[in-house]
């Protein structure tokens, strides 16, 4: 009897594991972004510098001017990214924390753990 009861202890605290789960989750997911956000640029301007004179050097001009203007709409693209980081991690800390109170509350998960009539 006394072993039913510490493992019942036992599940009651573990069920903060999946708040310290999400909120490792958040933390690395966040900081993972920012990073690849400021590595890729900055990778990206150094390899610019690098090549630009290959890029110069390039004789078609048609070619020359593709390569320009996809090398710039990569940085558009970056820069559009770059903008929208806060509303991405707002919507990561809203479904967290929504995945938060559900487990909390024991709806997610438990509801199909109970007999029904059908």
């Amino acid at each position: 009897m006394d072993d039913k009861k510490e493992f019942r202890e036992f599940e009651l605290e573990g069920q903060m594991g999946g708040a310290v789960g999400s909120v490792v989750m958040l933390i690395v997911g966040v900081g993972v972004s920012v990073l690849i956000l400021i590595f890729v640029g900055a990778l990206g301007g150094q390899t610019y510098n690098l090549v630009e004179s290959d890029i110069d050097a390039i004789t078609n001009t048609t070619i020359k001017n593709h390569v320009k203007s996809s090398i710039t709409s990569g940085f558009n693209a970056l820069e559009q990214t770059g903008d929208y980081l806060p509303i991405i991690v707002l919507a990561v800390v809203i479904s967290l924390v929504l995945v938060l109170v559900l487990g909390f509350t024991n709806i997610a998960g438990s509801g199909g753990m109970r007999g029904s009539a059908l």
